[in-house]
């Protein structure tokens, strides 16, 4: 099946109908939200392992990137309208802040 997909873009692309396409524009969406996505995730993995901060702001930064690769996941990639991923975002994102202010850096 992707196998055809990209035969068809291919296709769309030598002929100039690439930017129109609903096939271009799902490639489009799935790799960059499947991009997004994993990059988020390796961040709060890495950030889970090695960044030197208390337990609290590495917690708190792991799950922001954490609700940022679902927002890019779900909402992206998926093409859902999910608005959680979004909300959660803004709350750990907040979280992060009010960490940060209250143990200090």
């Amino acid at each position: 099946m992707i196998d055809e997909l990209l035969v068809h873009l291919f296709g769309e692309a030598v002929f100039g109908r690439l930017g129109a396409s609903r096939r271009a524009q799902l490639i489009a969406r799935l790799f960059f939200g499947l991009l997004g996505a994993g990059l988020c995730a390796a961040g709060a993995l890495l950030l889970l392992r090695r960044v030197d901060a208390g337990p609290a702001m590495r917690a708190g930064m792991a799950a922001f990137l954490a609700f940022l690769a679902a927002f890019w996941l779900f909402n992206v990639a998926l093409g859902r309208k999910w608005r959680w991923p979004g909300i959660m975002v803004i709350a750990t994102l907040t979280a992060v802040i009010v960490v940060r202010l209250a143990f200090g850096p």
